[in-house]
């Protein structure tokens, strides 16, 4: 009889909404700062892992795609190394996110990926999201996974690597508008792109200096469940973060014309009184976050830029979780 091991589990992006860019330590992939961001309930990938004997090695699809992977080869022996498991591992992931565009797709790949693999090889699942070694392996597939690990808005803490749940409830109707600029993976990585950042931008220093400031406030905000005070950071955050990209040498510039038409529509809804707020990461694409109330209009005033079918409404979404077995 063979030994076989199957878990499935999904998790959605998150966006960040006072972000991070940077590495504190390359080789552990730990970040120069803290993060907080909203995880989404849209935009989610499912993952499944199977280890089985009769795996002569290890193979992964994405979206029927087989290919090679070394952050999917890297976790697996590691969970492998963990568990006391031998066998060699079926991987197949659906991913409902544009791969490496900007929209946070490694994010919810390595969070979905390292629960499937965790729960496949057996190990302690009590109070997993706190688990030192899950979090590090998590942590080290994407510096920016470990907060779609919780719902709705989560801080990821520098030093520590923990994570903390800021608000999942019910009681405050927030919404992020998605709308992707445009189509296809980004030129540069993000990966590459901190680091060049870090090297050669002259604003890199003081952003990081400042950023603990932007933590506390937004969690000031998010306790008072003041959306105008979140939103003004959130703006605040991405735009010195992509200054310090543009500062770099050579510069790094994600953003487009249209990601620029997008940012101007925003700030004129604000200027005649509706409530919605721009962030964008490494890449095109504009998140805008609202209230319920507001979001037709917010929809409305970006389809007369982009396509409706870009346009997205996502919720406040859950955590990582396995949906089988």
């Amino acid at each position: 009889m063979s030994n076989e091991k199957k878990a499935k589990a999904q998790a959605g992006i998150n966006i960040a909404l006072i972000k991070y860019w940077g590495k504190k330590n390359t080789e552990l992939n730990q970040p120069a700062v803290g993060s907080l961001s909203l995880t989404l309930d849209t935009f989610t990938t499912e993952t499944t892992v199977h280890f089985s004997d009769a795996c002569a090695k290890d193979t992964f699809t994405l979206n029927g795609s087989t290919r090679d992977d070394n952050r999917v080869s890297s976790l697996l022996h590691d969970i492998r190394r963990i568990a006391a498991v031998r066998e060699c591992a079926t991987v197949t992931s659906v991913n409902r996110v544009p791969t490496a565009s900007g929209l946070a797709s490694s994010a919810s790949g390595t969070a979905a990926l390292v629960t499937a693999a965790w729960h496949a090889a057996g190990l302690p699942t009590e109070n997993l999201v706190h688990n030192p070694t899950f979090l590090d392996l998590v942590r080290r597939g994407s510096g920016s996974a470990p907060r779609s690990l919780l719902p709705g808005l989560v801080e990821l803490e520098r030093d520590s690597g923990q994570i903390t749940s800021l608000w999942s409830g019910s009681d405050w109707p927030i919404r992020m508008v998605v709308a992707q600029a445009t189509q296809g993976p980004k030129e540069i990585s993000s990966r590459e792109g901190m680091a060049i950042t870090q090297a050669s931008s002259p604003y890199y220093k003081a952003w990081v200096e400042q950023h603990p400031r932007h933590l506390r406030a937004a969690r000031d905000a998010i306790a008072g469940r003041d959306i105008e005070a979140l939103g003004h950071l959130m703006e605040v955050s991405t735009m010195r973060m992509h200054a310090c990209m543009l500062a770099s040498d050579p510069p790094l510039r994600y953003l487009k014309g249209v990601t620029l038409q997008m940012m101007d529509c925003i700030e004129s809804l604000r200027r005649g009184g509706l409530g919605a707020w721009y962030t964008m990461d490494a890449g095109p694409h504009v998140k805008v976050l609202c209230l319920e109330d507001d979001v037709s209009a917010v929809v409305d005033a970006l389809s007369e830029l982009i396509d409706h079918d870009r346009i997205s409404v996502a919720k406040p979404g859950p955590g990582a979780h396995c949906i089988e077995p």
